[in-house]
């Protein structure tokens, strides 16, 4: 048990010594204010759908594996959940415009590759790469549809109102202002590759290859980006008001005992089952940030918040793993 918490632990630091380096990287003026937009434009563009295509065609792979349909379903239920928590939750504190689609994005979903595939491999082997794949699956698929739209529409201030009420005023362009913001490169890689993948269509290998090397720019630069994030706007980003606290709460309370409720109500236990409710459980989604920086939403606080729950790892997995033990799961 100590050995794989000191693995659990070293994914944390790695996160955290690469946002160091963003930060650093911020105070020595090597990335500035204008460098950002390029960095979004690389991630989302390039590389989010490149990282998806790799693992689709290249990562999934269930053959052999007891229900296979509940690695998917039961995150699926989970995040819905979650989803429905956080909007209660944004309804009930009422964070201000630019904040409140991050919000309820920082609540629902989770960093389920960075953080979370070494965080398990750490845990329990590689053997739990399938099962994380399946849950960064259903993630990343709603992350890109749900909570892309929510920042998206947080970032336009203009657009209050529309939170509330539909305006008469403008209805048609609005409605296709709402569609460009749910569709983004790594949903359209998502719409195209899944379907292929389920008909059994192979990728030449040399695609794969480069896909993963296109991939493989997400992390580090999302992370530089935090990293300059948290220098621009200063670690008063990382204040503990009570949105913050709510985010917290949901990521390490909430998340994780709901995806625990529905492995229990599902008969659903084992490596599996550990795998899925460590991956509820893990810090805010990194690209959140990023979407955040794009759409002109509250970038602090989302980038104050990926940290936050990044360092509360700590505290949390070897409490996690205990519970899990404690009730049979594992």
């Amino acid at each position: 048990m100590l050995e794989q918490t000191l693995h659990s632990f070293s994914a944390v630091l790695i996160v955290m010594f690469m946002v160091a380096v963003g930060y650093l990287f911020g105070r020595l003026g090597y990335i500035r204010h204008e460098h950002k937009k390029l960095l979004t434009k690389l991630i989302i563009g390039a590389g989010m759908p490149a990282l998806v295509v790799n693992t689709v065609f290249g990562k999934l792979n269930f053959s052999g594996l007891d229900k296979p349909w509940l690695l998917f379903l039961i995150p699926l239920a989970g995040m819905l959940i979650s989803l429905l928590i956080s909007l209660l939750l944004a309804k009930l504190l009422k964070p201000n415009i630019r904040r409140r689609g991050g919000f309820i994005a920082m609540c629902a979903f989770s960093n389920s590759v960075f953080v979370g595939l070494p965080m398990n491999t750490g845990l329990f082997g590689d053997a739990a790469v399938p099962y994380v794949m399946a849950f960064y699956v259903v993630n990343t698929t709603l992350f890109w549809t749900v909570g892309n739209f929510l920042i998206g529409r947080s970032g336009d201030a203009s657009e209050a109102d529309k939170f509330e009420e539909p305006a008469v005023k403008g209805a048609k362009n609005g409605f296709f202002k709402n569609i460009r913001k749910l569709i983004s490169p790594p949903l359209i890689a998502l719409i195209i590759s899944l379907p292929l993948a389920a008909l059994g269509l192979k990728l030449p290998q040399p695609i794969i290859q480069l896909s993963g090397y296109m991939g493989n720019i997400v992390t580090p630069l999302a992370l530089f980006y935090i990293g300059f994030a948290l220098y621009e706007y200063g670690f008063k980003s990382m204040k503990l008001d009570n949105h913050m606290l709510a985010v917290i709460l949901m990521r390490f309370i909430a998340a994780p005992a709901s995806m625990i409720l529905l492995c229990k109500l599902l008969h659903f236990d084992g490596m599996a089952a550990g795998v899925l409710i460590i991956e509820s459980a893990m810090p805010v989604m990194t690209q959140a940030v990023v979407v955040a920086g794009e759409h002109d939403a509250d970038e602090a606080f989302v980038a104050g918040g990926m940290c936050l729950t990044t360092l509360g790892c700590f505290i949390l997995v070897p409490l996690l793993m205990l519970l899990m033990q404690a009730m049979g799961i594992i």
